[in-house]
């Protein structure tokens, strides 16, 4: 009985011994673990790095999560290097000893146990473009990179007579796609345009035209009225309301001082009433659809002011030259307010036509002309770009033309007129010259 106790109470002892034996190795490994360095004085590194690159330790590439050993003191060269689409951001983790962790490439010195990680992120390309009429002035035009989930910024600004109308593309993040200054989320590869358009306009002149020397009066220059419409809002037609209480129908027109006319963003009418009006009176211009029905926005007046007529040009001769025809004339007189043009700001201007008599087409035209004299291009690389429209000398075909000088007054700053005043000329002083096989006769 005795022997088996005794039996008992040693395999119980035993036991324990085990026991405390486990608890002394956990105790001694977790020491460890916290920083006290191994039991022969080196330390541990541990290594990682997230996805979108890779590690190398001391030139040494590491498949994954690694944990290495150095004695005290030791520099160890660590290198992040990003995957294409990836930009290396960081070293994190129990980094003091990193000698610089926004650098991909840097050291860490061993005086402890360090665990590092690489963090990278992913990339991608914004692609930003714009319509005619405006820009986008910030991140700006062209191809962009971002980090994932980083917030751009976008702006776009619309150019004079023109305003911005959206965003389009790929828009799924956009904040708000109809603001010109809002913001995309960058959560992939973007492509994305500012669209802008032109602000809508309905610009509107009525003017007395007059033909005859200036030794007539007026009302025996054979005057008549142009009606004068140029707009972008689309339309079948203007209706004019005359300042004697009747109305007139405009019609479609263009000619050479009219190039952009294409009858989808730009349409000109235009018309000249004849007869004298009478100062201070009222033209109430009204854009009708194909129905004649009035439309929203196409409306506009214009008065006529009634200031001092001016004379048109006198003594208009021309000569062939090398580079073309050299037209000049007599300038008119100033009328104040009015008729100035070669002052600063241009008050009035002179202006040049060229028809070809046998079709009685408008082929060339000069305007805003500040004084005497004025070159007709042999060629159309001389064209002044703003005065000189249609076909340079060299383009017009074997005929016959007639060659017109006018002047174009304005309503006097701070009346109600707008646009002209009177265009004035003298049929008299036109000049008829021919072309034939290229060679310019002045008859």
């Amino acid at each position: 009985m005795k022997t088996i106790l005794g039996s008992r109470r040693h395999h119980h002892m035993a036991r324990i011994s085990i026991l405390l034996i486990m608890i002394a190795l956990i105790a001694g490994t977790v020491a460890c673990v916290g920083g006290d360095g191994n039991n022969d004085g080196s330390y541990t590194l541990i290594v990682d790095f997230t996805a979108g690159g890779t590690v190398t330790v001391d030139d040494l590439p590491i498949p994954g999560k690694a944990i290495l050993t150095y004695g005290a003191g030791t520099v160890v060269n660590v290198n992040a290097s990003a995957s294409t689409g990836y930009r290396f951001i960081e070293w994190t983790g129990n980094v003091s000893a990193v000698d610089d962790v926004n650098a991909a490439s840097t050291t860490i010195t061993m005086n402890d146990d360090y665990s590092m990680m690489a963090n990278f992120v992913k990339q991608y390309n914004l692609t930003i473009s714009s319509t005619f009429g405006g820009s986008v002035t910030t991140p700006g035009e062209g191809v962009h990179t971002y980090d994932e989930g980083e917030v751009v910024n976008l702006v776009a600004q619309a150019e004079g007579g023109y305003h911005f109308v959206n965003w389009t593309g790929d828009v799924g993040t956009i904040a708000n796609i109809n603001d010109a200054t809002t913001t995309i989320t960058m959560s992939s590869n973007y492509t994305i345009t500012a669209n802008f358009a032109a602000d809508l306009y309905f610009w509107t002149d009525a003017y007395v035209m007059l033909n005859g020397p200036a030794t007539l009066t007026p009302d025996k220059r054979n005057p008549c009225v142009i009606l004068n419409i140029m707009t972008n809002i689309v339309m079948d037609s203007v209706r004019v309301d005359l300042p004697d209480g009747g109305s007139i129908i405009v019609p479609p027109f263009t000619d050479v001082f009219s190039p952009r006319v294409e009858w989808t963003t730009l349409l000109r009418f235009f018309t000249c009433e004849p007869g004298m009006t009478i100062a201070g009176g009222e033209y109430i211009f009204t854009g009708l659809d194909v129905a004649g029905e009035p439309i929203p926005r196409a409306r506009n007046t214009d008065i006529w002011v009634g200031v001092e007529p001016p004379d048109p040009p006198t003594n208009v001769r021309a000569e062939v030259i090398e580079d073309g025809i050299l037209v000049s004339w007599n300038e008119s007189p100033i009328v104040p307010g009015s008729f100035e043009p070669a002052a600063y700001p241009q008050l009035g201007y002179y202006q040049l036509h060229i028809s070809r008599i046998e079709i009685g087409e408008l082929v060339y035209g000069a305007n805003l002309i500040s004084a005497s004299p004025h070159l007709i291009p042999q060629d159309k690389v001389n064209f002044i770009e703003g005065k000189d429209h249609g076909l340079s000398l060299s383009e017009m075909e074997d005929g016959t033309y007639q060659l017109s000088a006018n002047i174009h007054s304005m309503p006097p700053g701070g009346s109600l007129g707008k646009g002209a005043e009177y265009m004035s000329y003298d049929a008299g002083q036109d000049i008829t010259f021919t072309i034939q096989d290229g060679e310019i006769t002045i008859k």
